[in-house]
């Protein structure tokens, strides 16, 4: 709901959250308040105290009016808050000084965005500001009736004549809080999204994918402070996470008068746009949660948001298939006879989608060429993919390919044709990566070429794709683009990429796509828009596993996250762990199999045919369930609990880290329950309420090796 008092004063309500500005005399857009929602308006704190000298918008120095020392919706560039702007726009004379001022507001039952993901529903309200010159600032905020978000968005029109945008945040949220901790997700390739929480601090945090052209493994496009004392079950959380794919940034800024301010979104960094009169320029959307029921309340109000408003509504809540995938099995030395077989094994086990990785097209046999041509491989298929498609669909499995469309190899024929397809150096030299340059995205007509022959191949009966990207950009230089122009790159190949993406899914609105990049390089929510899960790591060692799922779901839910049971020893780290903490380590994923079915031997295959059943019995609570983070990989012990909606059962799954000697027995407290209902532990037939579970807590079977792992399933009784 979204409720405005004098035309100036907004706001907004979502389920349990409340949002407030105003626009005060001079036309500054002012933060009043965003946390727990709220009866009535916190006018009272309009009163904006005198805190020290500082030049303010007309060089006086006066209570009320002192632009460094106001909360801002939106930074404001040479005019005395000294803090980062939010706005940078360059005229033709050089002058970046922008002074926007509050016009007015319309209310629109919902905001699209051309070209780019955005969440689906709502109401939004438009907050038009407007400076001299002809240019127009939109701000967008989005609020939704069962959602704890406010999603932002910023538009820049021109009426007059051409500038050069060198900065749109999304976003910008300043607080009178600036004790509160950084939360943020880092990491690398096989090791993403680690949790790395510090204390506050002062000046400016920022994190960025620094001109990847991806969200990128080092870093997530995410951001959550949490009081300084919030645990996993209490105290407030703000967060914010973009819903782009691209280069991003975020920056969280704390001055020495208190303040906090927070803004993100296209990285500053490598990026101009130029806009010329009658154009207009349009942010990626950022959502932002608060949660006074800690870390694990924000983490549920995203995952809900997202499944309801964002995730494509086809698959949201639809069982995921059971995939085996042939990767880590033969890599690139397969023929259509170790195809054949792997899909009849596939069938025997009870998998329901066989998923041919890479090697499957010309000239493929390792690396080094084949990306581009996208032409099948008659030495390894004499017979064509539709000979292994219909025998997939013959065995009663559906049939999946690997494809990485942003690519290509200089030995191809694509290649040899048009060399100024690829990003590179107009000085001479290309900068290579797994032996690879990234085709121009920028170019419409190189995406059109991509999707027709993507269009071929899955016209064929194709029922699921695996979109890969191993690589950065890193030769920021278009040859479809002006001079003036190279500065937009960055960001117009990210709207190549969703324009692709957009093709397929319109095209194939039944076609479920897994995004990939090198594992969680491009783990973001822009691609949760066309892809409802994504491929979390490549790294598939149970243990590892639990540090980068337990970092995921901090905003991510858990049926975006594809996870796979590999062999042992693990091909990524060497390490031994059983065929138990394997399963229960992915299993709380969307699931699969990555290995070569052949080589099991018939007690495997009659074990892991029993996973695939026991999985399919509980698999809504992967993908309806909500997820409580119970124990923090990091202290020793990983475990989640998911819990359908309405509480009438749940599954506990957990793994044990190094073993310790003398180490106590873990008494694990279960969150997400109803306190006044009684649950059967079905593998021990224990009857237990609720509360007690969660006050109280119910001991772990004692441990006897490193990395043992356990799963309990409870179901309230009648």
């Amino acid at each position: 709901m979204i409720q405005v008092f004098e035309d100036r004063i907004f706001h907004l309500q979502g389920k349990n959250v409340s949002y407030v500005f105003f626009a005060d005399g001079h036309g500054f857009l002012r933060h009043l308040y965003f946390g727990s929602k709220l009866c009535d308006l916190p006018v009272h704190l309009a009163q904006t105290a005198f805190l020290g000298a500082a030049v303010n918008f007309d060089g006086a120095q006066l209570p009320n009016d002192n632009l460094n020392a106001m909360l801002l919706e939106n930074g404001c560039a040479q005019l005395g808050d000294y803090r980062r702007p939010s706005v940078l726009v360059r005229r033709a004379n050089g002058s970046s000084l922008t002074d926007f001022r509050y016009e007015g507001y319309r209310l629109l039952d919902e905001h699209k965005l051309d070209g780019m993901p955005c969440v689906r529903g709502g109401k939004t309200a438009e907050i038009r500001l407007r400076a001299a010159g002809g240019l127009t600032l939109l701000l967008y905020y989005t609020v939704f009736d069962d959602s704890d978000v406010v999603v932002r968005s910023a538009s820049l029109l021109n009426d007059g004549e051409r500038v050069e945008i060198e900065k749109l945040s999304s976003f910008c949220l300043d607080l009178y809080d600036d004790s509160r901790d950084t939360l943020q997700l880092c990491g690398n390739w096989a090791s993403e999204c680690r949790v790395v929480r510090n204390s506050s601090h002062k000046g400016v945090l920022q994190i960025s994918s620094a001109g990847r052209g991806a969200t990128s493994h080092t870093t997530n496009a995410f951001l959550a402070l949490p009081e300084h004392n919030a645990t996993e079950t209490a105290g407030s959380v703000v967060a914010v996470n973009l819903v782009y794919s691209g280069s991003f940034g975020l920056t969280c800024e704390n001055t020495s008068l208190g303040i906090c301010r927070i803004q993100g979104g296209i990285d500053e960094e490598n990026f101009r746009w130029a806009l010329n009169g009658g154009e207009r320029f349009d942010a990626p959307q950022a959502v932002l949660v608060y949660s006074d029921g800690g870390l694990g309340g924000m983490s549920r109000a995203l995952h809900r948001f997202y499944l309801r408003h964002l995730v494509n509504p086809t698959f949201a809540y639809a069982p995921r298939p059971v995939v085996v995938n042939n990767w880590e099995g033969t890599y690139f030395n397969f023929d259509s006879a170790a195809l054949k077989e792997m899909i009849a094994v596939s069938k025997q086990i009870g998998a329901d989608t066989f998923v041919l990785d890479d090697g499957w097209f010309e000239n493929r046999n390792d690396d080094t060429n084949g990306l581009g041509d996208w032409n099948v491989d008659k030495a390894k298929l004499p017979c064509g993919i539709e000979e292994i498609i219909d025998c997939c669909h013959k065995a009663g499995l559906k049939f999946g390919l690997w494809f990485e469309p942003e690519m290509v190899n200089e030995g191809t024929t694509l290649f040899a044709l048009h060399p100024e397809w690829a990003l590179h150096n107009p000085d001479g030299g290309r900068v290579r990566a797994r032996n690879q340059l990234v085709l121009d995205f920028c170019n419409g007509e190189v995406v059109e070429y991509v999707f027709r022959k993507m269009e071929e191949i899955i016209k064929k009966g194709v029922d699921y794709v695996k979109w890969d990207m191993n690589r950065y950009l890193a030769d920021l230089y278009s040859a479809s683009l002006p001079a003036d122009r190279q500065g937009e790159v960055t960001h117009r190949y990210v709207l190549g990429v969703y324009s692709l993406a957009q093709k397929l899914v319109s095209t194939f609105p039944h076609l479920l796509i897994e995004g990939c990049s090198g594992g969680g390089g491009r783990f973001d929510a822009g691609m949760l828009y066309y892809f409802p899960q994504i491929w979390t790591s490549d790294n598939t060692d149970a243990y590892c596993r639990t540090f980068i799922q337990y970092g995921t779901s901090m905003c991510y839910p858990m049926s975006a996250m594809s996870a796979h049971y590999s062999v042992c020893p693990n091909h990524q780290t060497g390490r031994i762990t059983s065929s138990e903490a394997r399963f229960n380590v992915a299993s709380v994923c969307c699931f699969g199999y990555e290995l070569d079915v052949r080589k099991l031997t018939e007690e495997q295959r009659e074990e892991i045919k029993e996973q695939i059943a026991n999985y399919r019995r509980w698999q809504k609570l992967v993908t309806e369930g909500d997820l409580y983070r119970l124990a923090n990989p990091a202290d020793g012990l990983w475990a989640v609990c998911q819990v359908l909606p309405d509480k009438s059962c749940a599954r506990v799954v957990g793994m044990h880290g190094l073993i310790l000697e003398n180490a106590r027995p873990w008494l694990l407290k279960v969150q997400g329950l109803q306190d006044d209902a009684s649950y059967v532990v079905q593998e021990t037939g224990t009857e237990i309420t609720g509360k007690t579970l969660r006050c109280a807590g119910i001991l772990l079977p004692q441990v006897f090796r490193d990395f043992q792992t356990f799963a309990l399933h409870l179901v309230k009784k009648q």
